[in-house]
């Protein structure tokens, strides 16, 4: 991929090709579901679609961000947009303002290729959602059936002819025959199977699982304690040269996805090989795509600007490496590289706070991080690097490593919060001036808004939905990782050990210990409410000084211990309700995020305005919170039996 082609451009290329060969009717589709692609392992054993159970429950709760809720979504937008005659192959380019809306098949995103299964069964796990099974069944089929018997995944072309569509990587020959083979692929598939290892160890995961990760082992180019794969990641072989380049080419960083996979795998597994070629990998990530500071650089001795997502990606992978092997210097390389990517949206804080924020930056009051790094020209913001940053945040704060459960707070609150798709009432406003669209086969038309409710939006500014005019694209990678990150913020609200219980982010979460209820933005307040005997800490936000906080134990008042920004409440008995208030106010801030100045009104750590609005489907349209008393409604609750714990 060449500077300036981003994957948006990719899947513009892809729809035009698809829009106008007509692939499905050459491909001879029949009514058969998946009966033309020819898989490396047609006969693989058929999986066990293991229950989801759980408790269900009404109450009344405050009208506040809820995670369980955005998830039921989530699983709408990952089983919807995808093709019943092509094994439910998800439609990986959703574009809502083409004229009608439309949704394509391509190259770029071919089965589970970012982790589709592992994000539907996180959410599931969340929402107790049952809808579309049939969907999930059918991948996880599928996903034996990629499994040929030297342990990797290849992908089918016969059956599949968009497999190639729009494929352009610089320096690498489009593949030819039947099956290829993608280590980018196999490395989001350890990190699934690795899921659905865990919820099923009787059966045929935890086999597959080790397979692949020695069948990328035995693939991998091996050299000065480097590994990665020839000529790609994308697209790599075994008939290799003597001596194979190191490849460079931006595209590589990618293959972060291997290493993510190969340490999740290895935990699960316990098993060392996986371990040392994660850390032959990240050497070579390090080598190629990263400076000693932890700046981002797409290729050796070319300073242009790095896609951000994949570069977050390679973090994460390092961090989880770092965490699991107990690497230190790494770990410091990683509080680096992430430091350095909370301030790529630029800015400054001109602000009237009440707290001491005036150096802080301006993107990291609401999670905006550009495509692109250090771009002479203006960015949107992927959901993908949102995503990420959320996640290293919680991970870096959660091992104590360091504290950046306020950051991850305010990014949950705001871009990664509008990022999802909640609402499509917009959609038909704009699409008569949208560009023009043909059906094809491969190129769906058939209630794609209403089908992509509850994904996660590819190119939004900082105040609008659609970043471009006339633009409002949801790629595969932004949904997927959209949505697994809700699982990642769900877990870490409520965290349960050795009869501790602790509040690390103050959202709605139901609970087998405990009920939460957020009254954040309306009011300065959260109620926990117990269900087995905790000892109870409840973390504070940075706007409060401790002394403002005052708690209640079913109406009786408890004097707080501390410990750093956790209020100690406690021993709590099953039944009762703690109660923590403490004052909220709004205020405001003139910040410059990507390369424009901006007025941010902000209640908590909640934005409820901003000014310049968009203009398509405006963020921040939160008046109600600017209210000083919480709206209340009636949801049914979800407390999983699942104990799943790997992410």
């Amino acid at each position: 991929m060449h500077r300036g082609l981003t994957r948006r451009d990719l899947f513009t290329l892809g729809t035009m090709a698809a829009v106008e060969i007509g692939f499905g009717e050459a491909a001879g589709y029949t009514k058969k579901p998946g009966s033309n692609i020819e898989y490396v392992n047609p006969v693989a054993p058929e999986p066990d679609l293991m229950p989801y159970p759980g408790k269900r429950y009404e109450a009344i709760v405050p009208d506040t961000l809820d995670i369980a809720e955005r998830a039921s979504l989530a699983v709408n937008a990952l089983t919807e947009p995808t093709n019943p005659l092509a094994d439910y192959e998800y439609y990986c380019g959703i574009s809502l303002l083409t004229r009608p809306s439309s949704m394509s098949l391509n190259c770029w995103y071919q089965p589970f290729t970012e982790n589709q299964g592992g994000a539907l069964l996180r959410n599931r796990v969340i929402s107790g959602s049952d809808q579309n099974l049939t969907v999930e069944k059918r991948w996880m089929e599928v996903a034996l059936k990629l499994q040929g018997p030297d342990g990797l995944l290849y992908t089918p072309l016969n059956g599949r002819p968009w497999g190639l569509d729009g494929f352009q990587i610089r320096g690498v020959a489009q593949p030819s025959g039947t099956q290829f083979l993608q280590p980018y692929l196999c490395g989001c598939m350890l990190r699934t199977m690795s899921l659905y290892a865990r919820r099923d160890p009787h059966g045929p995961w935890m086999s597959a699982l080790r397979r692949l990760v020695d069948g990328l082992r035995n693939l991998a180019v091996v050299n000065d304690s480097c590994a990665y794969f020839w000529p790609s990641c994308m697209i790599a072989t075994k008939d290799q040269p003597s001596h194979p380049s190191m490849p460079v080419h931006p595209f590589e960083i990618e293959s972060s996805n291997v290493t993510l996979g190969m340490v999740d795998a290895g935990e699960l597994l316990g098993y060392e090989p996986a371990f040392t070629f994660a850390k032959m990998h990240i050497n070579y990530l390090r080598k190629n795509f990263y400076d000693a500071d932890g700046s981002f650089f797409s290729e050796p001795g070319l300073a242009f600007e790095a896609h951000t997502a994949s570069h977050l990606r390679g973090v994460l992978a390092m961090e989880k490496y770092a965490e699991v092997s107990g690497d230190k210097a790494l770990m410091e390389f990683v509080i680096r590289a992430f430091e350095r990517a909370k301030f790529l949206g630029a800015n400054f804080v001109y602000g009237t706070s009440d707290y001491d924020i005036v150096e802080s930056p301006g993107a990291g009051l609401l999670g905006f991080f550009p495509e692109w790094t250090y771009s002479p020209v203006w960015q949107t913001c992927e959901t993908d690097q949102v995503a990420d940053m959320i996640y290293i945040a919680l991970r870096l704060s959660e091992a104590g490593i360091a504290d950046y459960w306020d950051d991850a707070d305010r990014w949950i609150r705001n871009q990664f919060a509008e990022n999802q798709l909640v609402t499509t009432d917009w959609i038909d406003k704009f699409t008569d001036e949208g560009q023009p669209v043909k059906t094809s086969p491969t190129v769906m038309v058939d209630r794609v808004s209403e089908r992509a409710l509850g994904g996660f939006a590819s190119n939004p500014s900082v105040n609008d939905w659609v970043g471009r005019p006339m633009q409002a694209i949801m790629m595969g990678c932004c949904t997927v990782y959209g949505c697994n990150c809700l699982y990642w913020v769900w877990e870490r609200i409520v965290r349960h050990r050795d009869g501790t219980l602790k509040v690390n982010l103050l959202l709605n979460r139901a609970s087998e210990w405990a009920d939460i209820d957020s009254y954040i933005p309306y009011e300065g307040r959260v109620d926990v409410r117990v269900k087995k005997a905790v000892d109870l800490s409840v973390r504070i936000p940075e706007w409060v000084k401790p002394a403002q906080t005052r708690c209640q134990v079913d109406g009786r008042e408890r004097t707080l211990g501390w410990d750093g920004r956790y209020a100690k409440v406690g021993s709590v008995k099953p039944g009762e309700v703690a109660k923590l208030t403490f004052p909220i106010v709004q205020r405001t801030d003139k910040v410059w995020i990507e390369k424009q100045q901006y007025t941010l009104i902000r209640k908590g750590n909640e934005v409820v305005s901003i000014d310049p609005p968009g203009i398509y489907h405006p963020f921040y349209r939160r008046d109600h919170y600017r209210q000083n008393r919480a709206r209340m409604r009636k949801v049914t609750r979800f407390v999983s039996d699942d104990t799943l714990s790997v992410l």
